[in-house]
């Protein structure tokens, strides 16, 4: 089942999932939480004594919260009591898995062509319809990419990229009208992990996520989701660098502020990084080009090791400023999901640009400084 791997996948990647909440508010009418729920269904494919059983999602992973077995003729009814609202995946025989919210109400699950139909809540509902939509584009992609394997020259190759990336851009502008139609409910949280590009529309996400945590404002998960869009907020482009001060190969502290009048480029990498140690030349050139006239690098190792990172800067011939961040303090401060992970700011510490690659940090230096 394409959408609940996908599903499960981005989920897993963007944030730790904990289900220890206390209480939450619902889209729908109030329920009173503990509540005992009832799933029920008919799953044509399922044989008589199959397993049924209910996973809720914790920091360790899914953990089994409720089971019961398939009579004939394919029906099952399981109870179980929630504390609050959450995300959870039933597994029937082992054959068939889906995502479904569960809110304290009764719900009736059958199959469908997109997994599992679920029925009985608002929530479960958008999340079918968005399930459809992300199935539909998966099957679109999977299609083109066939195209381009088949494609007999370079024009053709050329072609069905373009497809592609029209594609994508599709999808994104599907997902941020999703976003908006959904408003603030639950299942905001699956929406933004089908996201790639969250900086392009940074500000709409947050004002979903800004709704999200008024409708669930007791939810530990939606609260740690809120905690990291507000840490994005806070770098990107137009918003003053928060700062640093971290000691280098020496022991000395030294402050990012300390390079106002510089436009410096604030780099997070770490020697274990292959992306980062590829880009290294890429930024070496940049700065021995530019450092006479006006531009400086902070950059922030990751590294656990000492010696590592210093062994590392000496064979990548790195010059520029180097600190340590060793508790990842910085890190923290910054919201860093992955590294190299880089801020062009301007002479007053303003963020200008993110994630500039290859040869666009040289390109932009030349914009601000020749």
């Amino acid at each position: 089942m394409k959408t609940i791997q996908h599903i499960l996948i981005f989920i897993a990647a963007f944030f730790i999932i904990s289900c220890d909440k206390t209480s939450s508010n619902s889209q729908e009418s109030a329920v009173n939480f503990p509540a005992e729920v009832t799933i029920s269904g008919s799953i044509e494919t399922a044989k008589e004594g199959d397993k049924v059983t209910l996973f809720a999602f914790e920091k360790t992973g899914k953990k089994d919260v409720a089971t019961a077995v398939v009579e004939k003729g394919g029906a099952f009814n399981l109870k179980y009591t929630v504390n609050q609202v959450g995300l959870y995946t039933l597994n029937i025989g082992n054959t068939l898995e889906d995502i479904l919210v569960i809110e304290g109400k009764d719900l009736t699950v059958k199959s469908a062509a997109h997994g599992l139909e679920v029925h009985g809540s608002k929530e479960n509902e958008l999340l079918h319809k968005l399930k459809v939509q992300f199935d539909d584009f998966v099957n679109q992609e999977s299609l083109l990419n066939q195209e381009y394997v088949t494609a007999d020259n370079d024009k053709a190759k050329e072609a069905v990229v373009k497809k592609i990336k029209e594609l994508q851009d599709k999808r994104e502008a599907k997902l941020y009208q999703s976003l908006k139609e959904i408003d603030g409910a639950y299942i905001t949280l699956i929406v933004l992990n089908y996201i790639q590009n969250k900086d392009k529309h940074l500000n709409e996400i947050i004002a979903s996520v800004e709704r999200l945590n008024e409708r669930f404002p007791d939810d530990e998960l939606v609260d740690e989701v809120y905690n990291v869009y507000m840490t994005l907020k806070k770098t990107s482009v137009g918003q003053l660098a928060t700062d640093i001060n971290l000691k280098d190969v020496d022991g000395k502290s030294i402050a990012l502020s300390s390079l106002k009048g510089k436009y410096v480029m604030v780099d997070f990498w770490a020697s274990w990084c292959m992306p980062c140690r590829m880009e290294n030349p890429n930024v070496l050139k940049a700065y021995n080009k530019y450092k006479s006239k006006g531009f400086e690098v902070y950059g922030i190792s990751l590294d656990q090791q000492t010696d590592k990172w210093k062994e590392a800067i000496k064979k990548d011939g790195i010059t520029w400023l180097q600190v340590h961040d060793t508790e990842n303090v910085a890190a923290e401060a910054y919201g860093v999901q992955s590294i190299p992970f880089t801020l062009l700011l301007d002479k007053e510490g303003k963020i200008i640009a993110k994630n500039l690659r290859g040869d666009a940090l040289e390109k932009k230096l030349a914009e601000l400084l020749d």
